[in-house]
């Protein structure tokens, strides 16, 4: 599902004294079935951007397009089969549980938008195994888990609508390394394997340089460079004036080539690297 700003700007709190703008003239477009990672410094436009994307607040000039739906547009606007469409994951999102027991979190949505399906609980199945879980979870607390199984089970919460574009709000934050990687490699599976397009709001570059596509770049509520990652994050320089963080891997691989000239060439992730540094060692 394809997302697309259209000279957007947003203005809090317009025509008061407290008025700020958060974005200005911003011109995008995400293409489908990519995963596209939007990085930025505290208070650039990350966070209004994405309300904007889920349909929380609409922009005060421009449009925002998403798939067949102009969030721009107040009257005509079919919210209920927006939400089955963009499912948007929280910042600790497992914060929000309430049900006894996994199989009720996770269908809980459902059973309120659709309470004559009678196959909720296949639904449900099929979207534990696409988080890698599997039926052992349904009757288990969700307080039991552990914080990558909650945070999976999160994510199945929402995919249970089968949404063409998911929206992850700081995904790994408060995730152990391990649980990191497997949710890494849940997000690669989502977009391989079920034509998800996936959108992540982060600080973690060093997990988006392992997983995404695309990066955007937002710095004082502008678009400062979008791009394929290897264009992105190789533009060290640019990361830095606009105090965004550089993937470890990437800073290593420029100390390397300031202070002995070779060039390492691009680096998929940290065993890369190891690789690299052990070849030019030999």
């Amino acid at each position: 599902m394809e997302v697309i700003f259209r000279n957007v700007s947003f203005t809090y709190n317009k025509g008061l004294e407290s008025e700020k703008r958060a974005l200005s003239n911003v011109n995008l477009c995400l293409e489908s079935n990519l995963i596209h990672g939007i990085i930025g410094p505290i208070g650039s436009g990350k966070s209004t951007m994405l309300e904007l994307m889920n349909g929380v607040t609409k922009p005060t000039e421009g449009k925002v397009i998403i798939g067949k739906y102009d969030l721009s547009k107040s009257k005509g606007f079919n919210f209920n089969k927006f939400r089955y469409d963009v499912g948007l994951v929280y910042q600790f999102p497992e914060k929000q549980f309430f049900c006894r027991n996994v199989g009720e979190e996770i269908s809980f949505s459902e059973k309120i938008f659709e309470p004559k399906n009678k196959n909720i609980k296949q639904k449900v199945i099929k979207v534990l195994k696409m988080v890698g879980l599997d039926e052992s979870y349904l009757k288990r607390s969700p307080f039991s888990l552990n914080g990558g199984e909650k945070r999976r089970v999160a994510i199945a919460s929402v995919l249970i609508s089968n949404p063409k574009l998911l929206i992850m709000d700081e995904p790994t934050i408060g995730l152990d390394n391990n649980s990191k990687l497997k949710l890494m490699k849940l997000l690669k599976n989502l977009k391989a394997k079920y034509n998800k397009t996936i959108i992540i709001v982060t600080h973690d570059v060093d997990m988006l340089y392992e997983i995404v596509d695309n990066v955007v770049v937002l710095n004082d509520g502008k678009v400062i460079k979008e791009g394929n990652k290897q264009e992105v994050f190789s533009n060290v320089e640019l990361l830095d004036e606009n105090n965004t963080p550089v993937p470890n891997v990437v800073r290593v691989e420029k100390i390397i080539y300031d202070k002995t000239g070779v060039d390492l060439g691009y680096l998929g992730g940290i065993n890369d690297l190891v690789r690299a540094v052990a070849n030019h060692g030999k």
